[in-house]
């Protein structure tokens, strides 16, 4: 039962995981170019709010595998730390970027990718969302082993 109860809370982190993430991608991204549409306004907000929404359906597809095998670790290992969380949040995020359509980018850029703001945003996305794991399932890895 404390199997089941722990892998509930596992996906239900997961997924909440990837909406902070989406959103603030979603932020970063997307508000500089609405320039436009007065920031604070209510269209501004609930245009970032549908976005956000968007993203978010979409980035538990991409991000799955490899933060199944950091859970799966964490989760082995009894690891219970925020580093942990982020990093791994970090470098998915950046595993990410680099998983996209690269050769778009990589045009007249020589051989060596650039730091774009778009990689920078998904690092930071994936480090919140190691984060916001980290809060709602991260801190008791490893706990149903004991019981």
């Amino acid at each position: 039962m404390a199997l089941f109860v722990r892998t509930l809370v596992i996906a239900f982190g997961f997924l909440l995981s990837c909406m902070a993430a989406a959103f603030v991608i979603a932020f970063g991204l997307v508000a500089p170019e609405f320039s436009d549409v007065a920031r604070g306004s209510p269209e501004y907000f609930m245009v970032l709010l549908f976005l956000g929404g968007a993203a978010g359906v979409v980035t538990p597809f991409y991000v799955f595998a490899p933060s199944f095998l950091a859970i799966l670790i964490a989760e082995i290992f009894s690891l219970r730390s925020v580093l942990y969380y982020a990093l791994c949040g970090a470098l998915i995020g950046a595993l990410a970027y680099f998983l996209s359509d690269i050769d778009a980018r990589m045009q007249g850029a020589g051989t060596v990718v650039p730091l774009t703001r778009e990689l920078q945003f998904l690092t930071a996305g994936g480090i919140i969302a190691g984060f916001v794991y980290w809060l709602i399932a991260g801190r008791s890895a490893g706990k149903w082993k004991q019981i």
